[in-house]
């Protein structure tokens, strides 16, 4: 790390403004060292955000100053410490102090200009962490305490106190002191071992998964701020939920004993769209016989083979990429692939092809509602494919899922979901004519579709979400009124006729 100083700034200056920024940068140092070209400084302590134990000055003399004469101009700042000449170097020790006593230091700033090679004003200062304080983490520890909370995540940042995620919202551990760079080290190594150390120091990125016995699965997300590590853990529970607890229609779960076409479940980060697609996996895997391959970035949810086979690959461990794995999976006699994310368009195309030829595809797309789902998917391609493209979509799609997490009264999440079911002609042919904002008034319509609002409508009536929450996840708020009062869209009246 490196600070520039002012014309105005003193030594102190530079030593106080350094150290706050390497605390909030890589937490709180045991030791750490200054330099410039022309003087170092060196401080030690327990706790240096409050108290400095040892801080030692060495700066290249203009001359050979006789030790009387040093003596003398130290003993002038009133500043009880200990100076010494040596070898071209003048080293001027301090005693201990608290960082409210700076100011009574301030003496030994002008004794250093005076007898200093060079002005140490205006200079860039090279700042290492030679240590830092122990904090004796855990990371087994704050696992636990993240499920005890009912956390889903877990943020680990150099500088900072651990946070977690409840119900969506960040909140510190302040029982916890700050973590530091060697506690990030620390973690890393703890969580995915030297070569998840070494794929971050090079990479700068990484993404692996920890297994803690008795509590979950852990998706660990590395990544380096500022110089150090930083982590984020998301924590996947042992076994999937069953599909009942996640209060999604029924007309979901039918899928899942469908034999070919593709369904997608979709919604920005954070939305259960892995919970869900888990608990549809698990449906399947419980009550039919088939080959399930599943091809992920990285492996979360871990399942066990019931009345069905499960092969479970990682993106980077076990396979290429998406698209590979697809291509693959399609000589290895599966009947229902799991592919982690259409994330780009060699992927959509072998999803699409996978489907086409007889199997069940699942896949996510980061899209908001059922209508971009499909949009974005047609968007990859070329102008001159898009014909083909709406042509496969129109005969593969089983439906999309669309999911927003909305706080449940009385604690805990529960999805908003929007639901377009394909295989039906009035959806098929809006797809084949590009039609596509005909969907909206279609799902509306319907009675196994649901819109956001149609569906936020259902969860305040049962008394599962406040009126604020149900209308946060509407299209807008006159749209939760008019399904509260029953009224269908102009576009759906339409339709009915």
């Amino acid at each position: 790390m490196f600070i520039g100083s002012q014309t105005t700034s003193t030594l102190l200056d530079v030593f106080r403004t350094g150290l706050t920024e390497v605390i909030r940068a890589t937490g709180l140092p045991a030791e750490v060292k200054f330099n410039c070209e022309y003087c170092s400084i060196i401080a030690k302590g327990a706790d240096m955000s409050n108290r400095i134990d040892m801080m030692r000055i060495i700066l290249m003399a203009k001359n050979a100053v006789p030790q009387e004469e040093l003596d003398k101009a130290l003993t002038s700042t009133r500043v009880n410490g200990r100076i010494k000449y040596e070898e071209g170097l003048i080293k001027i020790t301090l005693p201990p102090f608290e960082w409210r006593q700076l100011p009574a230091l301030l003496p030994v700033d002008a004794l250093v200009e005076h007898y200093c090679k060079h002005s140490l004003r205006s200079q860039t200062w090279e700042l290492a962490v030679e240590s830092y304080t122990d904090s004796d983490f855990n990371i087994n520890v704050l696992i636990e305490e993240m499920k005890r909370c009912k956390a889903s995540d877990l943020h680990l940042r150099a500088g900072n106190k651990p946070f977690i995620r409840v119900d969506n919202e960040l909140q510190a551990l302040e029982h916890c002191p700050a973590l530091t760079a060697e506690d990030m080290h620390k973690f890393i190594f703890q969580l995915g071992g030297p070569s998840e150390i070494r794929l971050l120091e090079t990479e700068r990125e990484s993404s692996f998964q920890y297994h803690a016995v008795g509590v979950g699965y852990l998706r660990c997300s590395g990544y380096v701020k500022q110089g150090a590590m930083g982590l984020a853990i998301r924590l996947i529970p042992e076994a999937p939920l069953p599909f009942t607890a996640l209060n999604i229609p029924d007309v979901v779960a039918a899928v899942c004993y469908k034999h070919r076409g593709l369904f997608l479940v979709c919604g920005v980060t954070g939305s259960g769209k892995s919970t869900t697609l888990a608990a549809m996996i698990d449906y399947i895997n419980e009550r039919r016989r088939c080959h399930i391959i599943t091809v992920e970035d990285p492996i979360e949810y871990v399942y066990t083979d019931k009345s069905s086979i499960i092969s479970q690959r990682q993106v980077g461990r076990d396979t290429h990429s998406f698209a590979n794995a697809l291509r693959g999976a399609l000589r290895e006699d599966p009947d229902v692939i799991l592919v982690g994310e259409m994330r780009d368009i060699e992927t959509i195309r072998a999803g699409l092809s996978a489907a086409e030829t007889g199997h069940l595809v699942f896949s996510t797309l980061h899209t908001t509602t059922a209508v971009d789902t499909v949009n974005r998917m047609i968007s990859y391609f070329p102008q001159t494919e898009r014909d083909l493209i709406r042509q496969e979509i129109a005969y593969t799609l089983q439906g999309v899922v669309c999911q927003r997490l909305l706080k449940r009264i009385g604690g805990g999440r529960i999805p908003a979901v929007e639901i377009l079911l394909g295989g039906k002609p009035i959806v098929r042919d809006a797809i084949l004519d590009g039609d596509l904002d005909k969907l909206y008034g279609i799902i509306e319509v319907d009675s196994d579709m649901r819109s956001f609002d149609q569906y936020a409508v259902e969860l305040f009536q049962k008394g599962l979400v406040t009126r604020e929450e149900a209308i946060s996840a509407c299209a807008n708020e006159e749209g939760f009124a008019r399904v509260i009062s029953g009224i269908k869209s102009t576009e759906g009246r339409k339709l009915l006729k």
